[in-house]
């Protein structure tokens, strides 16, 4: 599945592993196991967090209480289980993880005493939409016109279609369970593990639209990095908009992505790391970026520019060499100058996504040879968990693209290219949230020569199939009953039962009283359970339309749970 070669090239690549989430705080583990260990035979984590970044929001805040570590990949998270090294915050804290970018880093976990040993596992615990409003969510202000203490524990600032600011709830899905982050890193007794977690929130932010509000929720797609590994890369583009400003004669929303192709995915050039272009200098900083791989050789990057309103840019074969941020590896000396173009169209899936609804799509674009003829990711989209579409027309660049061989941070020159789509055509590629494969590749093709985001390009994917590499993995269901009543009398039409694995939506349906079936969730894994609530699609700030189903649905040793019955008394 693409969600494992992701890890797998993170690994190979000298990455510790893929996460979902950030924390804060520090201090010691809350665990009886940790009572086990003596502080001699411990070693210390410090676990910094930055962002990638996103051009659908302003801000992304999120209030955390807790991180867990374990040492099995499968372990079930219980509070009550004593084999979590668990460390709770003295009282949740809450960060915008949008304000983390261009090399920035939150020091938030500092100083954990973690037992000498392999670990496997990482959960970091939010405060939820049923969860009483935190202080420290109340002491921030958002960020309009007139500033007001934000109104859910965690929330997005974007703007709307008319470019009017709004805030929406993030929720977070069955937050008691915690995002879990796989990958394997090694604590050393008496050593300091310096790792940094990186929230590129272009591929976990997933806006969606149920019953009478806009909201938001996150699919789990981050890494961390060690810092003993780390380099950085510099640069700075002209012709960008001035924030708040938009003019035909220049871009915006710029996003550099640092690509390699892996080991583990060997067919791609995959995003590494990402950052945005500061709108009001113009330049970025791709910081940390891994010096070298698995096997202890250079790693040599092809840089992506793009952005809206201008042709995207490729630079071929950076190697960086520096060790932070002082030593960064410049693009070039002066600011690149891009193709500045106002020809766009917007994509979104023919049909809703099969055989489940919360999944991505990846744009890429193919070069002839004499370049690299792997693709490169251009651009990513979630779907609308709640539809199985985009929550809107997604906006893809409709013209060439422009290539340059690096030049050791001296002046470039850019080849206007024809990718092999097509001017302004992509390939596409579609998967679901978790044991699935990446689909083939489908064409997304421009509406003529000529277009803006009105113009629509629909397409239809290849089905992903669940992962054949997987021994045991198997297509399994769940069924039972409904029964949802209200004291007001109020009906629910928008009712939805929203099936999540450790922080991910799956996949949503809709609900009423009486029975349901959902089918192709996998089984047959150690990681194939699932947590629901019922989300009764009206709009509240206070959690009030979210309704968490207490039971398990366990399908790691069957493939059919019968009998999950579904109980809501509403107001």
């Amino acid at each position: 599945m693409q969600q494992t070669k992701i890890v797998q090239a993170l690994v190979s690549i000298g990455l510790v592993g893929l996460l979902a989430a950030c924390g804060g705080g520090g201090g010691g583990s809350s665990s009886a196991n940790s009572g086990a260990a003596t502080p001699s035979a411990n070693g210390t984590v410090n676990m910094a967090v930055t962002d990638g970044p996103s051009d659908a929001v302003s801000h992304v805040w999120v209030t955390i209480k807790s991180i867990a570590f374990h040492t099995s990949a499968d372990q079930v998270w219980t509070p009550s289980d004593a084999t979590w090294q668990n460390f709770p915050l003295p009282a949740p804290i809450t960060i915008d993880l949008a304000s983390l970018n261009n090399g920035a880093m939150n020091p938030v976990f500092a100083n954990l005493s973690l037992p000498a040993g392999t670990y496997k596992q990482i959960r970091f615990f939010f405060a939820g939409a049923n969860d009483a409003l935190s202080s420290t969510a109340q002491a921030i202000n958002d960020n309009e016109s007139t500033p007001t203490p934000l109104q859910w524990n965690d929330q997005v600032e974007y703007q709307d279609a008319t470019g009017t600011t709004k805030e929406a709830p993030l929720v977070i899905a069955y937050p008691t369970q915690g995002m879990q982050l796989h990958g394997t890193f090694n604590v050393s007794a008496g050593s300091t593990l310096n790792l940094v977690t990186d929230f590129d929130l272009d591929k976990i932010i997933v806006p969606y639209s149920h019953g009478a509000q806009q909201s938001f929720t996150m699919r789990p797609n981050l890494t961390y990095f060690d810092l003993s590994n780390a380099g950085a890369i510099s640069g700075s583009v002209a012709s960008i908009c001035p924030a708040g400003t938009l003019a035909a004669t220049c871009a915006y929303n710029l996003i550099v992505h640092a690509e390699a192709v892996t080991t583990a995915d060997p067919s791609r050039h995959t995003a590494i790391r990402s950052t945005s272009v500061d709108p009001g200098t113009g330049n970025f900083m791709l910081f940390p970026v891994p010096l070298k791989d698995g096997a202890g050789n250079a790693l040599s990057y092809d840089i992506v520019v793009r952005g809206r309103q201008m042709e995207t840019m490729i630079v071929t074969g950076l190697t960086p060499t520096g060790s932070n941020l002082a030593g960064a590896a410049a693009l070039q000396s002066t600011p690149i100058t891009p193709v500045i173009n106002t020809n766009e169209y917007g994509a979104n899936l023919f049909s809703a996504l099969t055989p489940l609804t919360g999944g991505y799509a990846i744009f890429e674009q193919t070069l002839a040879a004499p370049y690299s003829t792997l693709p490169y990711e251009v651009r990513w989209s979630n779907t609308d968990p709640f539809t199985g579409m985009f929550d809107k027309p997604f906006p893809l660049e409709n013209a060439q693209v422009h290539v340059a061989p690096y030049n050791n941070g001296g002046a470039l020159t850019f080849a206007s290219v024809t990718p092999v789509e097509g001017a302004g055509n992509y390939s596409v590629a579609v998967n679901e949230a978790k044991y699935y494969s990446l689909s083939s590749l489908a064409a997304v093709n421009a509406p003529g020569t000529s277009s803006t985001i009105a113009n629509l390009s629909t397409f239809t994917p290849a089905t992903p199939a669940l992962d054949a590499s997987i021994n045991g993995l198997v297509s399994g269901s769940v069924s039972g009953n409904v029964v949802i009543t209200s004291q007001s009398g109020t009906s629910y039409p928008n009712a939805r039962l929203v099936i999540a694995s450790l922080g991910t939506i799956v996949t949503t349906v809709p609900i009423s009283n009486g029975t349901y079936t959902i089918n192709n969730l996998p089984s047959g894994v150690p990681g194939t359970y699932y947590y629901a609530y019922v989300d009764l699609g009206t709009a509240a700030t206070n959690g009030s339309s979210i309704f968490p189903l207490n039971s398990m649905i366990d399908l790691r040793n069957s493939n059919s749970v019968s009998g999950f019955n579904v109980t809501v008394a509403a107001p």
